[in-house]
């Protein structure tokens, strides 16, 4: 009894362990598949793939996270100049210009002997001449024009050193620097055109702000009218016109106070509408040159291309 006893006992211990065995078995063999259906495998090629198509779509601050991400997980990738320069692009396009220019002069000093380091400087200029900083932008352009000679990117320098220069109002300074767009360049043509059409917005159909104030002085609201502004100077001439005969009635009917009162507010209005005047010629002239300079032909755009190995490199996009 005793015998069968412990026999019976020896049994159920030796099912209980193989039970545990095969228990354990199962979840040491489970757990790695566990933990490998949960990991995530990043790859260099993918991540810049997916924040390039950010910036496609015109994402920029999407686009520049995920080129951060990228620099941070693969900070030996050859491709990391090429990240860093399009987050400056990124920046550039979505007119966050001083974060662009502070990118730009980084890929300057870390890669100096590298394309990407001129084109960057380009950038710069580029980027001033969209803020409408056209000083700055010119220094900038002049100074790749001197560095880099016989490059495209010097003719696309002196392009754009012409376009800042008649947005300056500098026609004639503008037609000279198209008229160095080398010829072998696919901006020449476009360029020799702007030489001739620069010139023109010197002789643009303007208004003198001298001749609108001394009208408006003489015939209140006729300035405004000098302007293309008929509206305007019909008010002009109606609010001076009746303060003026208010005024006059006043000092006839003895009301001095009154008429003192009427003759302030009257001596308000007119030099108001000469100094409306005044400003309406300034508004007239921005507009012509702002409308000329709209329909003179810019076929040079910045873009950026980008080979199967992920380099970046500046694109001049021609456009006929």
């Amino acid at each position: 009894m005793i015998s069968g006893g412990i026999l019976q006992t020896g049994n159920m211990m030796n099912k209980g362990s193989l039970l545990i065995i095969i228990l354990s078995g199962f979840l040491f063999f489970m757990q790695p598949v566990t933990l490998l259906s949960s990991q995530i495998i990043l790859k260099s090629e993918d991540q810049f793939k997916f924040a390039l198509e950010y910036m496609k779509k015109g994402k920029f601050q999407q686009a520049v996270g995920e080129f951060e991400r990228f620099i941070y997980f693969f900070p030996g990738d050859e491709k990391v100049p090429g990240a860093r320069y399009l987050i400056g692009v990124c920046y550039l396009d979505g007119k966050e210009y001083e974060q662009a220019r502070k990118v730009f002069r980084e890929i300057g000093k870390s890669y100096p002997e590298k394309a990407i380091s001129r084109e960057a400087f380009f950038l710069i200029g580029e980027s001033y001449y969209r803020e409408g900083a056209l000083e700055e932008a010119e220094r900038y352009f002049r100074k790749v024009m001197d560095d880099y000679p016989d490059t495209e990117l010097a003719n696309a320098a002196k392009y754009r050193l012409g376009w800042s220069q008649m947005k300056a109002n500098r026609w004639r300074d503008a037609s000279e620097s198209f008229k160095t767009v080398k010829k072998k360049s696919p901006l020449y043509l476009n360029s020799q055109e702007l030489s001739v059409k620069s010139l023109e917005g010197e002789d643009l159909s303007y208004r003198s702000p001298t001749a609108a104030g001394m009208m408006a002085a003489i015939v209140p609201g006729m300035g405004h009218v000098y302007c293309n502004r008929p509206k305007d100077g019909l008010v002009a001439l109606l609010l001076n016109g009746l303060f003026a005969w208010a005024a006059y009635e006043s000092f006839e009917q003895e009301h001095y106070v009154l008429g003192g009162v009427l003759c302030f507010i009257e001596f308000g209005w007119y030099t108001g509408n000469i100094y409306s005047a005044v400003n309406s010629a300034h508004k007239y002239n921005r507009k012509a040159r702002d409308d000329y300079r709209k329909k003179l032909p810019d076929k040079f755009k910045v873009g950026l291309f980008t080979t199967r190995k992920g380099h970046i490199g500046l694109a001049m996009k021609i456009t006929f």
